[in-house]
């Protein structure tokens, strides 16, 4: 329909000079254009030192890259052919959609009063964020023209640069542009055209390669690559990929609003982590790496893969990455490589371009080889890996000391370098030997996109992050080739889904081989037992289905519903509850299973958190149980899936010292954790001498057995259970009740399993409280 209806032969062959609605390539000088004729992009501007030329010569690189850029599109077909997927608008909406946020932001801010064209303004105004990898958007509509959208672009740079010219900045103010500033609007409509400069290189390296011929300003692939005659890696064509060391500390998350550069609201606000040692790989995962993989049989074995990361894997039928061309019959693999504009013979030594569920399951293969628990970094590691000091200054940030053509000049595949991903070893290594640690493509994270503590919306774009902290979209860090701007700079902080294809690819973190020894809970059979006692039915921990023990079955669960039923009882809201302790995350799964809308699971043991982690994503974690001997069975183990709305997020923290940033919450937790902690007093006066996490009409639940060890706690800073003490249970009561009026106290049986005829059985003490 779209494509009969605006037909233009303009489209076919190269683009003449009519297309560039900005400064034209050849006839006028374009900054980022470079003696060879190509274009990279300029450093991101300092807002204390900017003054009105430096703005426009920001803006006119970031015109002339989008303009560049779809260039390359070949017919009317490569505008308005759906996408593969069928999961994002076609390319005339991302032709005309970041000018029609110029207009419409520059109008929130109050530096232009009227529409430059209402309809257009309307119907490219919002794009597609789908909820599943099968929730397709059809296209069915009649798009505007090409030579429409043309039109408009070309009035929405004259008006743009109008603004600019009457627009007061740092040197005209004698002061930094802030956030406060109506100019604020001009860098974020920069930033977001920046933004689409990216996510369109990855649709458009998605089309058919006759629909697309690059534009000869825009740059060229990487000149680097190390190939091999018959499609299939040969072992000097793969650089080995080693992990390193890596040392833990303090990590301080969050840009200061006083810092010089345009942010989006999410990268605002605070967070400190303290980091345990772990260990990365050197180099991002290369194409050379993960054929190895793919050859293995990869795509076509569910229990490397998420149950959601299994069905998008069937859905689209994927057999290999999306950007790999296979050279011959698929059995061969044999294989080239797509990147923008070009079909090259596979370099299987640049990172190979995948989706979060692709990086998962190949982290799970690689650990069934070598035994390891492989997984992907977080946001905070990400940062230990950078080597960023603590407080990160404006010459810690490259894309703001260097445009595109400096850093390629010192081996950084950033701020578009160059236009393809590079060799993994290219780029200078770290003290630690780690590469590419900016640039070339972004790292999935095991992290989903949060808020920092103290983060606000900005006015001027409501809702460009909060839609997102939703626990569904993961977080991809370091920037690729193509991040230019802000999305290039260290604070950036962006998402997606995890089954949407960006320029991202894989690096490997796993636990430092000393952090298994350090805890008593961080041994596989320890695990085990846990797994065993928080996921498995009865028939699995009991052999059989009346065992003389069944009573003490699911407990985790029972303490959840003891929960849940008080609270409806008691008409005491559960928006966000805090589970201290959580093992490996049945009760807080139960609680999300039960409609509780945000439960964050903490405790000291990572290799816990990690498991809950790889639970709350959907994967299925096999474990063993131990029948006798050496004789045992092997088990699987999966996390109920949370009611609507509802999820549950884990992470490594002392109990006895909570985060500040973990936040308020309606009801805590306690199961099973006053007397496996350093100083239980501690622990609880958090909450009796504190509004800090729990306020009046909040609820505590504990449950604990009592049983103190000196491995666990000191003697003397137990809670009773000394010679010439009161009980535990009156000491606990004692101290409780200064703050808390108990609503609710049971005994409720446990058990844990240590082989078919031995088990651990305790009466844990239950008691539910609110506070005054």
């Amino acid at each position: 329909m779209n494509v009969t209806a605006h037909a233009d032969s303009r489209l076919s062959g190269p683009r003449g000079n009519w297309w560039f609605t900005g400064k034209v390539p050849g006839l006028e000088n374009i900054p980022g254009v470079e003696a060879n004729g190509q274009i990279t992009s300029l450093a991101l501007p300092d807002l204390s030192t900017c003054d009105q030329q430096s703005v426009l010569d920001y803006f006119d690189n970031t015109w002339a890259l989008q303009e560049v850029l779809f260039a390359g599109l070949q017919t009317a077909e490569a505008f308005y052919r759906p996408p593969i997927h069928n999961l994002r608008h076609p390319m005339i909406f991302y032709y005309g959609h970041p000018a029609a946020l110029y207009v419409n932001k520059l109008r929130v801010s109050g530096l232009v009063d009227e529409p430059v064209n209402p309809y257009l303004e309307q119907v490219l105004e919002t794009g597609v964020d789908e909820m599943s990898w099968d929730d397709l958007s059809k296209n069915e509509m009649l798009w505007p023209s090409v030579s429409e959208v043309h039109a408009y672009r070309a009035l929405v740079h004259g008006l743009v640069r109008g603004i600019i010219e009457k627009t007061d900045f740092a040197a005209e103010l004698g002061r930094p542009v802030t956030m406060k500033d109506q100019a604020w609007a001009l860098f974020m409509a920069f930033e977001h055209d920046r933004i689409h400069l990216e996510t369109s290189s990855v649709l458009i390296r998605e089309l058919p390669l006759q629909l697309v011929s690059r534009h000869p300003v825009w740059p060229a692939p990487a000149p680097i690559r190390r190939t091999s005659s018959r499609g299939r890696p040969d072992a000097q064509a793969v650089p080995v990929n080693r992990m390193v060391a890596i040392a833990g500390g303090e990590v301080q998350l969050g840009k200061s609003d006083s810092f010089p550069s345009y942010g989006w609201d999410n990268e605002y606000g605070s967070r400190t982590l303290d980091v345990a040692d772990f260990e990365t790989s050197r180099f991002l995962v290369s194409n050379g790496e993960y054929h190895r993989f793919v050859a293995d049989g990869g795509y076509r074995r569910p229990e490397l893969w998420s149950k959601e990361g299994w069905e998008w894997r069937s859905f689209r039928n994927a057999k290999w990455p999306q950007f790999w061309v296979p050279d011959g019959p698929s059995g061969l693999h044999a294989y080239r490589l797509r990147t923008t504009f070009d079909e090259l013979d596979m370099p299987w030594d640049w990172p190979v371009c995948v989706n979060y569920h692709e990086a998962k399951a190949y982290c799970s293969w690689l650990g069934s080889i070598d035994s390891r628990g492989y997984r992907l970094p977080t946001e905070a590691e990400q940062q230990c890996i950078r080597e960023l000091p603590l407080v990160p200054g404006t010459a810690d940030d490259p894309v703001m000391q260097s445009d595109g053509a400096d850093l390629r000049s010192r081996g950084v595949n950033l701020n578009l370098a160059w236009g393809s991903e590079g060799p993994v070893d290219h780029s200078p290594a770290t003290s630690q030997g780690v590469h590419d640690t900016a640039g070339n493509l972004w790292e999935w994270s095991e992290d989903t996109f949060n808020p920092l503590e103290s983060f606000s919306v900005h006015p001027y774009y409501e809702d460009f992050s909060t839609p997102c902290f939703d626990g569904k979209h993961h977080m991809i860090l370091g920037g690729a080739f193509i991040s230019t701007g802000d999305e290039a700079s260290i604070w950036a902080r962006f998402h997606f889904r995890p089954h949407f294809l960006q320029q991202s690819g894989i690096r490997l973190v796993t636990s430092s081989p000393d952090a298994g020894s350090q805890g008593p809970y961080d041994s596989q059979e320890v695990l085990d037992r846990y797994l065993l006692m928080h996921f498995a039915g009865a028939e699995d921990t009991f052999d059989g289905t009346d065992h003389l023990l069944m009573k003490a079955h699911g407990y985790p669960q029972r303490l959840a519903r003891l929960l849940l039923r008080t609270a409806e009882r008691k008409q005491a809201d559960l928006g966000r509850v805090l589970e201290l302790g959580c093992a490996v995350g049945g009760t807080s799964f139960a609680l999300a299973e039960g409609g509780v809308r945000n439960v964050t699971g903490v405790d000291l043991s990572p290799q816990f958190v990690d498991t809950a982690q790889r639970l709350a994503r959907g994967e299925s974690v096999p474990y063993r149980r131990t029948d006798q001997g050496e004789n045992g069975t092997g088990l699987i183990a999966s996390a109920p899936r949370p009611a609507e709305g509802c999820n549950a997020a884990f992470l490594v923290a002392d109990a006895c010292t909570l985060p500040c940033s973990l936040g308020h919450f309606d009801a805590v937790v306690l199961g099973n954790l006053l007397d496996r902690v350093a100083d239980p007093r501690a622990l609880l006066q958090q909450f009796t001498e504190s509004d800090a996490f729990l306020s009046s009409g909040g609820l505590l639940l504990v449950a604990t057995p009592w049983s103190w060890q000196t491995a666990y706690t000191e003697p003397e800073n137990w809670l009773g259970g000394r010679q010439q003490t009161a009980t535990s249970e009156t000491e606990f009561r004692n101290l409780l009740s200064q703050a808390f009026d108990a609503v609710e106290e049971t005994e409720e049986p446990g058990v844990l399993r240590n082989h078919k005829r031995h088990f651990e059985v305790f009466s844990a003490d239950v008691s539910v409280w609110r506070k005054r």
